[in-house]
C-alpha cells in the first residue's frame, strides 16, 4: 500500500514538472490531438452493413445490474441497460439533440401542457416473445413516477401524475405541471419499458434475467468480469441488430482497455485518455471516435467547509485556473473553456454574452485578500484512480492554488469510493465522476440538481449550497413550455451561477472512443450512448 503510494507522488511530480514546463517560457506543448476519422475505416465501412459476427467491447465502467431504476453505478450500468430496454421515444441515435420516436410512433401534447398522448407502435414483442401491451407501458410508467421505486432520479419523474391505458395502442400520460423537458425525461434509462407481468410475478429475481424490447437480450453476467448479449430476434426495428452478439470486457485501467484493443482481444474501447489519442490515430488497426456529448471536468465544493462557502475564494479559485494549459498539457487541445458552472448543454448563451473566467493570478490573489481567509486555508481534493488526467489536474492545481496560500492535500481513490463520498458529503472538494456527464442535452436536469427546489432533497447536488432566487428561477424555467422564454430565461441563470459559482467547470471534453477499423456504424448520440444496433463488421 505504501510502496503504492510513493510510487504515485513520485510519478505525479514528474508529471507536475512536465505540465509546468509546457507553461514556461520558449517550450513547447504537446501536439493538438488528431480526432479525424482514418481513411481506412471510411474505406471498410463503405459497403452496406453486413449481418453476423460478434465483439468484444473493453469497457472502463463496470455493470453491477440491470435495474434501469437502479442504475447505482452510473455509466457501467446504463450502457447495458441500453442494449436490454427501450422507451416510448429517444435521442436521435446519429447524434442530434432532438426526440425521435421508439415504442411509440407519434404523440400529441395539450394545449395546457399535462397530457401527453402516446400511439404505441404496432406489433412489439419483448425478447422472449411476449407481446408488448398498454398496460405495461401503464405499469412501467407508473413505476418511474414513484419516487419510492425511482429512488435515483425522483427528480427526472417531477410532476407526473399518472398514466391511463386508452385503449390497446393508446396511453395519456398526465402531470400535476407542465414540464418542459418532459419528452426528454421520458427517452432515459428510468422510463425504459418492462414486461408488468413478469416484473410482479418474478420481483428482484427479474432483473437477473431481465426481459426487454432492445435490441440485445442477456446471455451470460459474471459480475467483476465481463457482461455478454445476444441478439433480440424479436427486435422492433426491422433487419437489427446487425451483430450475433456484443461482450462488455470490464476494464477500468485504461492502458488494459487499449492493450485489448491493439491485441485484437476487443474491437472496441471506451474512455480513451487524451494522452492516448495520438498512438492511436498512428495504428493504421485502429481509429478514434469521438463526440460531442454533455461531458466536463466538473469540480465541486462542499459548501460545509466554511472557506469554500465564501464567495470570493471560489470567484479567486476559477481565476488561478489557467484553463488554456490546462487544455493544451493534460487534454491536448481538445478540450472548450466553459462559459458554465455545468457542463454544455442546449440553450446556453455563446462566450461573448456569459464569458468564461479568464486566467488571471493578480485578480484571484486579490479576491483571496478580501476574503475572509486572506492567508489561505487547508483542504482535501479527492479524484478518482485510473485516470492519468486527473491525477495530472490534481497536481496543477496543487501548484496554482499554493499561490493563493491554498493547501491542496490530494487523495486518489476508487472512483466509487470517490462518488460515494460525494454523495455523503463526505468531502471538501472532489471530482465525483471519472465521466461526468448529463442524462439529457436540455438544461433542465442539472439546473434542477444544483439549484432546483430544496424538498427534492439533493442539497445543491450534494455540494450543499442553495440561492433562493436562482432557485426561483430554475423553477420558472423547467415549468415554462413557452420556448421563447425559457431561451430568455436560461442564459440568465446560467449568468447567476457563474457569478456564484458554487461548482467549477474545469473544461468541457468530447467523449473519446476507439475501435479497429473493420468496425463500422459506431454511432453514438447526444448523450454518448452507443446505439450497437447500428453497428457492423466489415469482411
Amino acid at each position: 500500500m505504501m510502496s503504492r503510494f510513493i510510487t504515485r507522488v513520485a510519478v505525479g511530480a514528474a508529471v507536475l514538472a512536465t505540465v509546468s514546463a509546457c507553461g514556461s517560457s520558449g517550450s513547447s506543448t504537446p501536439p493538438k490531438a488528431d480526432l479525424s476519422t482514418s481513411s481506412a475505416t471510411s474505406a471498410a465501412c463503405a459497403g452496406q452493413p453486413v449481418r453476423g459476427g460478434s465483439v468484444v467491447y473493453a469497457r472502463q465502467n463496470e455493470t453491477q445490474g440491470l435495474n434501469p431504476l437502479n442504475a447505482a453505478n452510473g455509466n457501467g450500468d446504463i450502457f447495458a441497460d441500453e442494449l436490454l430496454y427501450s422507451p416510448l421515444v429517444r435521442s436521435d441515435p446519429q447524434g442530434g439533440d432532438t426526440i425521435v420516436p421508439a415504442l411509440a410512433t407519434s404523440w400529441e401534447v395539450s394545449s395546457d401542457g399535462l397530457t401527453y398522448t402516446f400511439h404505441l407502435r404496432d406489433g412489439v414483442t419483448f425478447s422472449n416473445g411476449q407481446a408488448l401491451t398498454a398496460e405495461d407501458v401503464k405499469f412501467s410508467l407508473d413505476r418511474f413516477g414513484n419516487p419510492k421505486i425511482n429512488t435515483l432520479l425522483s427528480n427526472v419523474a417531477e410532476g407526473y401524475k399518472s398514466t391511463e391505458v386508452v385503449n390497446a395502442s393508446t396511453v395519456a400520460v398526465h402531470l400535476t405541471h407542465p414540464v418542459a423537458a418532459f419528452l426528454y425525461n421520458l427517452s432515459i434509462f428510468p422510463a425504459f419499458i418492462v414486461p408488468k407481468n413478469l416484473v410482479e410475478q418474478q420481483g428482484e429475481a427479474f432483473w437477473k434475467h431481465p426481459v426487454g424490447t432492445g435490441p440485445f437480450k442477456l446471455k451470460e453476467f459474471q459480475a467483476g468480469s465481463h457482461i455478454t448479449f445476444e441478439r433480440n430476434t424479436h427486435y422492433w426495428e426491422s433487419g437489427k441488430p446487425y451483430l450475433d452478439s456484443v461482450r462488455f470486457d470490464f476494464a477500468t485501467d485504461s492502458s488494459a482497455r487499449l492493450l485489448e484493443l491493439r491485441n485484437g482481444q476487443a474491437q472496441l474501447a471506451d474512455g480513451v485518455l487524451f494522452s492516448q489519442i495520438s498512438s492511436v490515430q498512428k495504428d493504421s488497426k485502429l481509429q478514434v471516435q469521438a463526440a460531442k456529448v454533455p461531458l466536463f471536468v466538473g469540480l465541486w465544493l462542499n459548501h460545509q467547509r466554511a472557506p469554500l462557502a465564501d464567495l470570493k475564494v471560489r470567484q479567486a479559485m476559477q481565476y488561478a485556473l489557467n484553463r488554456k494549459l490546462i487544455d493544451s498539457s493534460i487534454f491536448r487541445g481538445v478540450g472548450t473553456i466553459p462559459n458554465s458552472v455545468l457542463m454544455a448543454l442546449e440553450g446556453d448563451a455563446p462566450s461573448s454574452t456569459v464569458k468564461p473566467y479568464s486566467y488571471d493570478l493578480a485578480k484571484a490573489k486579490k479576491l483571496m485578500a478580501e476574503s475572509g481567509y486572506p492567508k489561505g486555508f487547508s483542504t482535501t481534493l479527492q479524484y478518482p484512480a485510473g485516470y492519468d488526467y486527473y491525477r495530472q489536474l490534481a497536481l496543477l492545481m496543487q501548484s496554482e492554488y499554493a499561490k493563493l496560500g491554498i493547501k491542496l492535500k490530494l487523495v486518489e481513490q476508487p472512483a466509487a469510493t470517490v462518488t460515494s463520498n460525494w454523495s455523503k458529503s463526505d468531502y471538501d472538494l472532489t471530482f465525483p465522476f471519472a465521466q461526468f456527464t448529463s442524462d439529457v442535452v436540455v438544461p433542465d436536469e442539472y439546473a434542477q440538481f444544483l439549484a432546483g427546489d430544496p424538498s427534492l432533497g439533493l442539497q445543491g447536488f450534494f455540494s450543499n449550497w442553495s440561492d433562493p432566487s436562482i432557485t426561483a428561477m430554475v423553477d420558472s424555467f423547467v415549468t415554462s413550455t413557452d420556448t421563447a422564454a425559457r431561451e430568455q430565461l436560461w442564459p440568465k441563470i446560467q449568468q447567476a451561477l457563474m457569478d456564484q459559482t458554487p461548482v467549477i467547470n474545469v473544461m468541457d471534453l468530447p467523449f473519446v472512443n476507439a475501435h479497429a477499423t473493420n468496425v463500422c456504424g459506431t454511432s453514438v448520440n447526444a448523450l454518448g450512448v452507443d446505439h450497437l444496433e447500428n453497428t457492423w463488421l466489415a469482411r
